[in-house]
């Protein structure tokens, strides 16, 4: 049975993205114009779904037959996904996961600036911390509204992320990467997005496993 494409926002997006990234390297190679047969192979997925995802999202740039202009398409997507515009957000939960992300040396290369983090504990808390200040979560609600922030990152303990979510969603944030041990859900004016570590690490423990099963001769005797 033929499976039916799911096309959802979120799926859409992140293939613009792998697009994106895909043009980038053609265009590292000396190429000028593409074929959606080229994208589809670099994606793997087929052509005609790179065709689709183009007309969904209004790329009129080149056509089937002639292919498409890189730099083109790359200024394009660029508008579709707001690339050349700052994208200011903010950490919740300034522990270890929590810090990591806002030394993370790659967020500028993206155009994306971590503008504070916030914590319940007095011993984090420093509003003149470099090169993130951190603040306490009393001061979250105003902050967002203020600053007009869209996105934040969670990284609070399960009790408390239920409650947070609460206060970014009135405040006006309209995503969440969510760090927390716990699934949060998407409501009708906010994008939620759950990274559970854990479950990520066992499931490539099942690729591995599974791999070496089909790997083992029949009759070999041995136990993976």
């Amino acid at each position: 049975m033929k499976k039916t494409i799911d096309y959802s926002q979120k799926e859409l997006i992140q293939r613009l993205v792998r697009y994106k990234n895909i043009l980038q390297k053609f265009k590292s190679m000396g190429l000028s114009r593409v074929f959606s047969d080229n994208l589809g192979d670099a994606a793997g997925i087929s052509a005609a779904l790179v065709r689709k995802d183009f007309s969904l999202s209004k790329l009129t740039v080149g056509n089937k037959r002639g292919g498409y202009p890189i730099d083109a398409l790359l200024q394009c997507l660029d508008s579709i996904l707001g690339i050349h515009v700052l994208q200011r957000i903010v950490i919740v939960g300034c522990g270890k996961i929590g810090t990591a992300l806002m030394n993370y040396k790659g967020f500028p290369n993206e155009n994306i600036q971590v503008a504070v983090g916030f914590d319940n504990n007095p011993a984090r808390i420093n509003p003149a911390a470099v090169p993130v200040p951190i603040l306490p979560v009393s001061q979250l609600a105003a902050f967002v509204r203020e600053e007009k922030i869209q996105v934040a990152v969670l990284a609070v303990p399960e009790n408390a992320a239920a409650g947070i979510l609460d206060q970014l969603a009135a405040a006006g944030v309209q995503g969440v990467l969510n760090f927390s041990p716990v699934q949060l859900k998407t409501g009708s004016a906010l994008f939620v997005h759950n990274i559970n570590i854990a479950f990520e690490i066992e499931n490539l423990f099942y690729y591995v496993r599974f791999n070496q099963r089909a790997a083992t001769p029949p009759g070999s005797g041995i136990k993976n």
